[in-house]
């Protein structure tokens, strides 16, 4: 009996402060201020509250490639748990315009909403406009994840 009481009890504190989040959500063909741009949240945690999180900001070319295969290089032992690709047709990372960024400007609200509705730490918009890593070619995806070999 006592070791039934100890795995529930222990069963429960899983379930209370254990997280085990796989998703992947891709959002296409989206517009703002004529800016065409697409968004992907790839989430695998199983070990963290304060789910770190990795911002890409990229060209739509790049972002399909990176959110058909991202599931595939990321491996789970690593920093980030939680990645988010902006995808921006046309873009070019040497001149953003005003209007991209505003449609950066959104994507970083919906971060913000996401974390405020899951009960995960919050972060400022400043906090996450300086955490923004542009990719320019596919092969740079795994200087920032852990890529599996």
């Amino acid at each position: 009996m006592t070791k039934f009481i100890f795995i529930l009890i222990l069963f429960n504190l899983q379930i209370l402060f254990g997280q085990n989040v796989n998703i992947q959500i891709s959002d296409y063909s989206l517009k703002h201020n004529g800016v065409e741009y697409s968004t992907y949240q790839f989430v695998n945690s199983s070990y963290s509250l304060s789910r770190p999180t990795l911002i890409i900001l990229t060209n739509e070319d790049l972002f399909l490639n990176f959110s058909n295969e991202l599931s595939n290089l990321y491996k789970s032992k690593q920093e980030y748990t939680d990645v988010w690709i902006l995808g921006i047709t046309n873009f070019n990372q040497n001149g953003i315009t005003f209007q991209e960024k505003e449609v950066i400007k959104v994507f970083l609200k919906q971060i913000m909403k996401y974390r405020s509705d899951n009960n995960l730490p919050l972060y400022m918009l400043e906090s996450l406009e300086s955490e923004i890593v542009i990719l320019k070619n596919k092969d740079e995806i795994c200087k920032y994840l852990t890529c599996r070999n």
